[in-house]
């Protein structure tokens, strides 16, 4: 894909005066909302609505979000070949009315099997994010990708942060079957948003030294692996949140909202941090962010009381928040979809690994399970530093080189 003038840029009258960049983040913070929506309410679903206890319903919840996230991850580098072939609009919006039917049926759902049936659907077509990186990449210049990047995962991060957490007030309100519904509307809704967005024409048919190649994927596999771990750590509390509230001392009819709280604060923090540590902290500085990160993980195994845990998930979502951004665009996303789906992949195939884990290892609670749990997250997280510090150790002249 060639990059467009931005002076063209612009949606049609309706949203007159936009800029495509601003477009995508929108379609990005909606899309990432309807997704997550039931976030923070899953398990209680599973609870209240298909009668299991909630230790249980958690362990389910981590399957379902494995079976998820890695078709997500197995689908990623798919979609954005088909953004390259036939062309970003065509498959966002094909993606998004495949999801409104999708949380339709979740909102019927009767039984786990179902469930599972439907998460699985769900990462089948969660191309959107791939799409949007794929035409920010198309359309923003090389040495302001990593910078593009960081405003777009910001967004993507709120939407998937803030939304369970407005998912379970909606869910407090209407309930957990029509918060599905609103899921499913909020798709429809963004469908003519994305149509009335001029994006770039798709390039067709590769020519050979456009086509992704052995040696593009040999050059970012570092980032991939340091992607997993990344989001490993980043998602892996996502399900056992209520459980550990409960733990902390919640009681029942608070559970919903402490779970809410937690989540928007977590998500507010790792957006707020996101542009700005993307902005600042070099690729030599990156190891140092994932160790503090291990060091916090860890430190949450200790609390005792749930302000204490509130606190902590904040301070991990603004240590977190300027990892990503440097791994996705660090120059080696050449802005080729297929190159950059098997950098989301990486994300996706984290944020299936963490919460599986995580939930996993958990089992029956024991203390010595919880201190075992946020112990190899925390090691995972030591790992991302070494892996990324042997891969990203060039210099600010080095980075000065490539720029130019």
């Amino acid at each position: 894909m060639n990059p467009l003038d931005l002076r063209s840029n612009r949606v049609t009258s309706v949203l007159a005066g936009m800029d495509i960049r601003l477009a995508a983040l929108v379609v990005q913070f909606l899309v990432s909302v309807a997704f997550s929506l039931m976030g923070s309410f899953l398990p209680l679903f599973l609870e209240t609505e298909l009668n299991y206890p909630l230790i249980e319903a958690t362990y389910w919840t981590g399957i379902a979000q494995l079976i998820s996230s890695s078709l997500y991850a197995f689908t990623a580098p798919f979609w954005g070949s088909m953004c390259d072939r036939v062309g970003i609009k065509k498959i966002t919006m094909m993606i998004l009315a495949a999801n409104a039917i999708v949380y339709s049926g979740m909102a019927v759902s009767t039984n786990i099997p179902q469930i599972l049936l439907f998460r699985g659907l769900q990462g089948s077509f969660g191309g959107v994010s791939t799409a949007m990186f794929v035409l920010v990449a198309a359309i923003v210049p090389g040495n302001e990708l990593k910078q593009a990047l960081s405003y777009q995962m910001a967004m993507m991060t709120m939407g998937s942060l803030v939304g369970p957490g407005i998912g379970g007030l909606l869910a407090s309100v209407i309930g957990y079957r029509l918060t599905f519904i609103v899921s499913s509307l909020l798709f429809l809704g963004v469908v003519p948003l994305m149509f009335m967005i001029n994006v770039p024409p798709p390039s067709g048919k590769a020519s050979e030294a456009d086509r992704f190649s052995y040696s593009d994927f040999k050059a970012i596999l570092p980032d991939i692996i340091s992607l997993i771990l990344v989001y490993a750590c980043i998602s892996f509390i996502t399900p056992t949140i209520p459980w550990f509230l409960e733990s902390l001392g919640i009681p029942d009819e608070e559970l919903l909202t402490y779970t809410a709280l937690t989540t928007i604060l977590n998500g507010v923090a790792f957006v707020g941090a996101t542009p700005l540590l993307t902005r600042i902290v070099t690729d030599r500085a990156l190891p140092l962010l994932s160790a503090l990160a291990a060091g916090t993980i860890l430190m949450t195994a200790f609390v005792t009381d749930p302000y204490h845990f509130i606190a902590l998930r904040v301070s991990i979502g603004g240590i977190q928040a300027g990892i990503p951004p440097s791994l996705l665009g660090g120059g080696k996303s050449k802005g080729r979809g297929t190159i950059m789906g098997f950098l989301n992949s990486a994300r996706f195939l984290g944020m299936a690994v963490g919460p599986f884990m995580a939930t996993s290892i958990l089992g029956d609670g024991s203390p010595s399970r919880v201190l075992g749990k946020f112990a190899t997250m925390a090691g995972f997280s030591l790992v991302a530093s070494f892996v990324i510090y042997f891969t990203h150790k060039r210099t600010q002249v080095d980075r000065g080189i490539e720029r130019s």
